[in-house]
C-alpha cells in the first residue's frame, strides 16, 4: 500500500476531514490533498506530524510493503519474543501445579498418618494451603493471554 493510500484510510478511520488533519498539522488542506493525490510528500516535519497524529510509525507510513505496524521487522521480532514468554509462562505455571498437586499428595498422607493432634491440624492446614495454590496455578496455565 503506497503512502498516499495510508493516509487517506488513516485519516478516514479516524474520522477526520482534510480540513481537520490539515489544521493539526497546521498545513493547508490543499497539502493535504496533494499527498493523498500523490502530488507531492510531506517534509520531515509534517511526516512526523502525521505519525504522532495517527500513532504510527515513520517506517509505516514510507514503506509501501508493509500494511500496518506489524509488518516490521523489529515489530516481528519482539512479537516472537513475546509468544515465546508467554509459552515459557504457561509451562512454569503447569509444572508450579504438579509440583503443589504432589504435595497435597504428601500433606494428605500426612493427615493419614498423624499420630497426635498437632500433626493431624498442621498437615490438614499444610493440605487447605497447597490445594489453593495447585488450583491458582492450574487456572492460569489454562488462562488465555
Amino acid at each position: 500500500m503506497k503512502f498516499e493510500e495510508k493516509l487517506i484510510k488513516l485519516r478516514k478511520s479516524n474520522g477526520m476531514s482534510q480540513e481537520q488533519l490539515a489544521e493539526k498539522l497546521g498545513v493547508s488542506r490543499q497539502a493535504i490533498s496533494r499527498w493523498e493525490s500523490g502530488d507531492s510528500t510531506p517534509d520531515m516535519i509534517n511526516l512526523l506530524g502525521l505519525c504522532e497524529c495517527f500513532k504510527v510509525s515513520s517506517d509505516y507510513l514510507i514503506h509501501d510493503d508493509y500494511e500496518s505496524d506489524e509488518d516490521m521487522p523489529i515489530v516481528q521480532e519482539k512479537n516472537e519474543e513475546i509468544t515465546n514468554i508467554r509459552a515459557k509462562r504457561k509451562e512454569y505455571h503447569l509444572v508450579s501445579a504438579i509440583c503443589f498437586l504432589l504435595a497435597v499428595c504428601c500433606s494428605i498422607f500426612g493427615i493419614f498418618s498423624s499420630v497426635n493432634d498437632v500433626q493431624f491440624v498442621l498437615s490438614v492446614f499444610t493440605c487447605t494451603v497447597l490445594s489453593g495454590l495447585t488450583v491458582v496455578q492450574f487456572v492460569l496455565y489454562l488462562k488465555k493471554e
